[in-house]
């Protein structure tokens, strides 16, 4: 039975040697350094969007950072209180691609805000048909690829998928209600003046 396995074996080697070219030894704190420079890059590019929406958007783009905001609060804390969820390079990648579609979510309402104004609404109508019209965009996209994540990830893609998921709901709720609550409430104080929402 040994020859038998020793013939097995050797059946699918190549026959090559195997020369040491060299050797290198990689410190445990490796990981621990990607780890944290990918937080800075991440809290980085939040900032860059944050400016991004606001000089875009204007009034409607600082309502949008401050959902993002609460959109991040929530998102960790659904990581951090999940079971099996674990925050690891993957998973950052996931939280990072979940706030970007949370971000695109906001785009795609204010877009559809600017048509409505465009086409003479009023800011109330522009608001709500923006939100109204926008949803079904929204839900379709972020919907096929965490189920396509959910279904063929394995290991760490499924760690990405994990935590992408859990970006997606949290990004619905950001986008749906805590923005669109906040752009209601600056439609109840009174703010008419459409260059606050869209360049003249």
């Amino acid at each position: 039975s040994a020859q038998e396995l020793a013939t097995q074996i050797e059946s699918g080697a190549l026959p090559l040697t195997l020369q040491e070219q060299e050797v290198r030894m990689i410190s445990a704190t490796l990981g621990y350094d990607a780890l944290s420079k990918g937080v800075i890059a991440g809290i980085i590019g939040i900032v860059v969007i944050m400016l991004f929406m606001i000089f875009i958007y204007r009034l409607p783009g600082l309502m949008s950072c401050i959902a993002l905001l609460f959109y991040i609060v929530i998102m960790f804390f659904c990581i951090l209180t999940m079971p099996k969820v674990q925050l690891t390079l993957p998973g950052i990648a996931g939280v990072l691609l979940s706030i970007g579609m949370a971000v695109d979510a906001n785009v795609i309402i204010f877009e559809r805000m600017k048509e409505e104004l465009r086409a003479d609404k009023s800011i109330h109508t522009a608001v709500e048909n923006g939100f109204k019209r926008a949803f079904s965009a929204i839900l379709d996209s972020t919907l096929i690829a965490a189920v396509v994540l959910m279904i063929f990830g394995v290991g760490s893609i499924q760690g990405f998928a994990f935590t992408l998921a859990i970006g997606i709901g949290c990004s619905m709720i950001s986008a749906i209600f805590i923005t669109r609550f906040l752009l209601r409430q600056v439609v109840k104080i009174g703010v008419k003046n459409r260059k606050w929402f869209i360049k003249q």
